[in-house]
Formats: C-alpha cells, sequence, structure tokens
C-alpha cells in the first residue's frame, strides 16, 4: 500500500490527533454522586467551579476510539492505494503521438485544446501518480511522429520529466506508433540488469495517442506491457466523436497543357471523414493574389470529391489553395503546387557528322515541345537547358546537365569504347523504385553494348547487366550526367513504351519542372538538388530552398480522416488496459472512511446503552 498525498495526510492527522488530545484535557471530570435533597445542589456547583480544566492525561478506551477515528480519516484523506505494478528502478516509458491529426481542435470542455495538448498534460499527470508512489522507477520520454525519437532518457527526476513533455512541439508529419514500439523494443534490450538494484523484467509502456494509425487492438511488443491513452477518451464515453468532423486537401497537382503552355490546369482532390462538413469554398492564390474561387459540396454519402482548375499563367508560380471549411484540423486545408515556366526545353543533341537517330530526336521532341538542335563535334553548343551525346564521347562537359547513349564521359580510357560484339545482352538488375526508372519498363529491352560505364564513387547505377554498369547518373561539378552503356539504334528500346516514359523521367530529374508538371512537397519527403538538401519539414508553409520559394503540404489521407481508437493494449493480449492507464492504481479511501465510520455508529450506541442504564 502506497499513500499519493502522504502531506495531506499527515497535516490532518495532526491537527486531528493534538484537537482530541486538548479536548480531553479540558473535558471536566468528575465522579456521579446520588443525593437525598437538593440542598446539597450547591455544593456541586462550588466544585464545578472550583475544578482546573488543565489536568493529566489518563489515557481511556474511549480516547483511543476517538485518536483511531481521526487517524483512520487522515490516511483516507492521504489517498491511500494498491499498486504493486511499480517498483524502484521499474523501467517506464512514456511516448507521446505528435502526428498531424494529434493537433485537432476539440472545444468540448471549453478549453481549445487540441489533442497534443491534452496527450501531454495526461503524461505529466502520469508523472506525478508515478512520483507520488513513493517509487522511483526510470522514466524515458519519447515521441512519434514521422520518426521515433528519444525526448529524454532514463530519469529519474520529475521535474525533468515534466519540463521534457510540456517542451514537446507539435508537427504536421504523418506516422506509425509501430515504429516507437520497435525504438523501446531496442532501449529494452540495451537496458543491463544491475545485481544489486532489482529492476522489473518487463518494462510498463504507456503511449499518449488518438490511436488512428494503429489498425489492432493489440500492438505485439517484445519485453514490455502496457496501454494508450486516447486524449479523446472522455469525448468517446461521452458520444462526442461529432466533434472531430473534419474535410482536407489530399491530393493537389499541376500540368501545363503541352500545344498551349500559359496554360495550367491544378487538380484537387478533398476527402472528408464521417462527421466531416458536407459543403465548403476552394479558393487558389498566387502568393497572397486569388486567382479563383469555387464553392464545393459532397453527394449523399460521398466521402472524396475532385476539382480541376484551369489557369492562365505566364511565367513560374507557387500556388496555394486553401479549403474555407468549420472542422477540427487546419494543416489539411492548405496546399501548395509549384507551376514550372511555360517556356519549352530547349535541347541541343551532338552526333557523329550531325547525323543523329532519327527515333531519339523524334522522342525528344515530342517530351520538348518543340524542335531539337543537332550539332556536330566540332561545332558550339550555344545556349541550351540540356545536352544529349549520340554515340559523342566530349573531352569536356558543358555546364548544363546532359544524357548520353554510347558515350565516355570525361576521364575516362578510351579503351573502354567496345567494339561491336557479335552477342545481344539483357539488363538483369534495376532500381524500380527510382525516379528515373519508374515505369520504363526496362525488362525486356535487347542491345548490343558499345562502351564499359564506371561503377564507382560519386556514380549511382540504375541498371547493370552481365557485363557490368549498363545505366548511370553521375554528379559531376553542380550538375547530373546519366549515362546508357548502348546506342539507341542498337537496341530494341526505341520501339517500346517504355523508352519515351524513361526519357521523361529523366529529363523531370535533370531539369525540375520541365515535363510541364508542378512541384509537390510534403512534411514526409526530403528536398534534394545537386548541392543541398533540407528537411523533413516539420510543419505546413513555404520555406526557401536553393534560391526558390517552395510550398509544403501535408496532403495525408489517414491523417485527414481522424480516425480514433481506444482500449489498445501494448505487449500481452492478456493484459487488462485498467491496470496501465489513467485507474491503474486500486483507491482504498473508501474503506478508510467506512472503518472510521463504523467505529463512530460502535461508540454512539455503547453511549446510548450507557445512558439507557
Amino acid at each position: 500500500m502506497i499513500f499519493l498525498s502522504p502531506i495531506a495526510g499527515l497535516i490532518a492527522g495532526s491537527i486531528g490527533i493534538v484537537s482530541v488530545v486538548v479536548l480531553y484535557m479540558l473535558k471536566l471530570r468528575r465522579r456521579p454522586i446520588a443525593v437525598s435533597s437538593t440542598l446539597l445542589w450547591s455544593q456541586a456547583i462550588k466544585d464545578m467551579e472550583g475544578n482546573i480544566p488543565w489536568q493529566r492525561l489518563s489515557p481511556t478506551a474511549l480516547l483511543w476510539v476517538h485518536l483511531l477515528i481521526v487517524i483512520l480519516l487522515s490516511m483516507a484523506l492521504a489517498r491511500p492505494v494498491l499498486d504493486d505494478a511499480i517498483g524502484d528502478g521499474q523501467q517506464v516509458y512514456l511516448v507521446i503521438d505528435t502526428t498531424a491529426s494529434m493537433n485537432a481542435q476539440v472545444d468540448t470542455r471549453g478549453d481549445g485544446q487540441s489533442g497534443l495538448e491534452r496527450a501531454k498534460a495526461q503524461a505529466v499527470e502520469q508523472v506525478h501518480r508515478l512520483y507520488d508512489s513513493g517509487r522511483s522507477p526510470v522514466v524515458t520520454v519519447l515521441i512519434s511522429g514521422l520518426e521515433s525519437t528519444v525526448v529524454l532518457g532514463d530519469s529519474k527526476e520529475r521535474g525533468r520529466l515534466i519540463g521534457a513533455i510540456k517542451a514537446i512541439e507539435p508537427t504536421d508529419q504523418p506516422g506509425e506508433i509501430v515504429q516507437a514500439m520497435g525504438l523501446i523494443e531496442s532501449l529494452i534490450e540495451s537496458v543491463q540488469v544491475d545485481d544489486e538494484e532489482h529492476i522489473e523484467p518487463e518494462a510498463l509502456v504507456w503511449v499518449f495517442s488518438d490511436g488512428g494509425s494503429i489498425s489492432e487492438q493489440t500492438i505485439p511488443m517484445r519485453g514490455g506491457r502496457g496501454v494508450v491513452v486516447s486524449p479523446y477518451r472522455d469525448d468517446v464515453e461521452r458520444g462526442h466523436l461529432s466533434n472531430l468532423g473534419n474535410a482536407g486537401i489530399v491530393a493537389i497537382g499541376a500540368s501545363r497543357d503541352r500545344s498551349a503552355p500559359i496554360m495550367c490546369r491544378v487538380f484537387v482532390r478533398v476527402e472528408r471523414n464521417e462527421s466531416g462538413p458536407i459543403a465548403g469554398v476552394l479558393r487558389v492564390f498566387d502568393g497572397e493574389t486569388p486567382i479563383t474561387i469555387r464553392a464545393v459540396a459532397f453527394e449523399d454519402d460521398e466521402d472524396s470529391l475532385s476539382e480541376s482548375f484551369e489557369l492562365r499563367l505566364m511565367q513560374s508560380a507557387l500556388l496555394r489553395v486553401e479549403l474555407d471549411v468549420d472542422d477540427a484540423l487546419d494543416a489539411d486545408n492548405r496546399a501548395w503546387v509549384r507551376v514550372p515556366d511555360p517556356q519549352p526545353v530547349r535541347i541541343t543533341v551532338i552526333a557523329p557528322d550531325a547525323n543523329a537517330d532519327p527515333t531519339l530526336v523524334d522522342m525528344l521532341e515530342a517530351v520538348a515541345r518543340t524542335s531539337v538542335q543537332v550539332l556536330s563535334e566540332d561545332e558550339p553548343i550555344g545556349d541550351v537547358d540540356l545536352v544529349v551525346y549520340d554515340r559523342v564521347s566530349p573531352p569536356v562537359l558543358p555546364t548544363v546537365p546532359t544524357i548520353g547513349f554510347a558515350s565516355l564521359l570525361p576521364g575516362q580510357d578510351q579503351s573502354d569504347a567496345l567494339d561491336a560484339l557479335g552477342r545481344r545482352s539483357r539488363l538483369i538488375s534495376w532500381d524500380r523504385a527510382d525516379p528515373m526508372m519508374r515505369d520504363a519498363g526496362v525488362g525486356s529491352v535487347s542491345y548490343q553494348r558499345s562502351v564499359m560505364l564506371p561503377d564507382g564513387p560519386g556514380v549511382r547505377v540504375l541498371a547493370r547487366d552481365r557485363d557490368g554498369a549498363a545505366i548511370i547518373e553521375a554528379v559531376i561539378g553542380t550538375h547530373r550526367h546519366v549515362r546508357i552503356a548502348f546506342a539507341l539504334h542498337d537496341s530494341n528500346w526505341a520501339v517500346q513504351v517504355g523508352f519515351p516514359i524513361f526519357l521523361i523521367n529523366a529529363i523531370e530529374q535533370l531539369l525540375p519542372g520541365a515535363s510541364g508538371l508542378g512541384e509537390v512537397y510534403t512534411t514526409r519527403e526530403v528536398m534534394t538538388n545537386d548541392t543541398e538538401s533540407i528537411g523533413p519539414i516539420a510543419r505546413i508553409g513555404v520555406v526557401e530552398f536553393a534560391g526558390r520559394s517552395i510550398g509544403v503540404s501535408l496532403l495525408d489521407a489517414h491523417e485527414s480522416a481522424l480516425a480514433v481508437r481506444t482500449g489498445v493494449i501494448i505487449g500481452s493480449g492478456e493484459v487488462q488496459a485498467g491496470r496501465f492507464d489513467g485507474h491503474s492504481q486500486r483507491d482504498l479511501w473508501r474503506w478508510f472512511t467506512l472503518a472510521a465510520i463504523m467505529l463512530i455508529a460502535l461508540e454512539w450506541f455503547e453511549y446510548a446503552r450507557r445512558v439507557k442504564i
């Protein structure tokens, strides 16, 4: 048994015991005497007037009963509880969910707190419970967002723990609670058990989260057990979940028309949860200048709708789309997309005697939306955006990105250029997830290799065949250069649908925005260029990167859904949630109060019996 408020109990007990003792010392003590006449009452009055109140205390059974009543009531005020789950040195982990959905505002208490603020308050309350119990657990505070991180590790100081919890900042990022469980498992495995100090074999875990990213009622975990405590637990019990109604922008895109590049189409998809608003207004801004506005409404039981806007944009622009609705989450009501310049891509092809592969030229013109210049090796290149080498190996690279077919990089040994081999090759491995190789369909490409490509530092291999690297990307200086180990006319790639896709992917990666597609970044992405990278960005908004403004959006349907799950158990499925949540200890104050009342009743009945006799 432990006391949660021992100071209050000690104060009340001290005051009560002193008061009882003083009252007994002030009590007049006289022996009952039977008299034959009232004439003797005058003598009794004189005896009473001469009685001295402050006398030596004589312990009696009644005094001990009254003192026991005061002690029982004082112990009840000290909040006695039974708690055998937490001992000295017990490993405890408190996990705070900082994902975007925890920023939802649910004003059911009139306090206007977000889910994260409620979760932090619950965690602080849990810290008080742990240390008010008189034990000394070892507590670690973690945050669970896009990445799970330890905020404060292995601390026994109540003040530091509370300060670390209160300092946790919200984010607009998605995340998974399961990742935090994996981190806790690794922390548990790293704990060294001291033979001189007993540490519980199983760690105790409290996760303060809305539970939206959890798909099952039990989260498996080795070496620990606990529960997920929802900040909306009281709202669930009172049936107030309708206050989590939300609608948000979950996808955005933009593209310029290939035939009329100054025309731009912006696509927006909006989703709502079950209790979300059924109507709203979409506004499109160029910076702070409003461009267009449109009312939107969900039909019947529809939970998703798509809208498109056709705009005339003469230059690049950072467009912001806002959804004007009254809902619980604000972070998903804004999204950004950067639209590239309408100018076509200027591409020059360098080929022997200006005799380039006609299929390659046609494909490049289709992607660039304009004609392609074809030059010989000794002609000046001029002002271009991209240079494509067709069976030409330049001694010096231009100051722009390049693509080379059967082309060596500067500095390579010329012996790497091969004579036409009799056998044909096929790619045996490639990175399907790479932005350049995505949907390129190179599995059925056969070719006759013309050059050997380097495979070392500064080179990223995109595809290989049995002779080595077949498609690579190299960063030289401040630009990226792609090389293919065979000429287009020495392969069957030109007649496959995957080749134009590869060209589009490659040009888009080398020249962002060249395809006319808008750039969209979310809070889960890292933004990179040739020289630097930043991210992921914690909050939505506009950031400066590489000398230009970039809009960072949430765009996560799962976070916008504001799903809530309660009663989730961590570890063994046999663990009862009530043992670890806010009501983990069994209160005993009622029993102490009842015992005191019973003693008072017994004392009163005994007094009544004696008076009657």
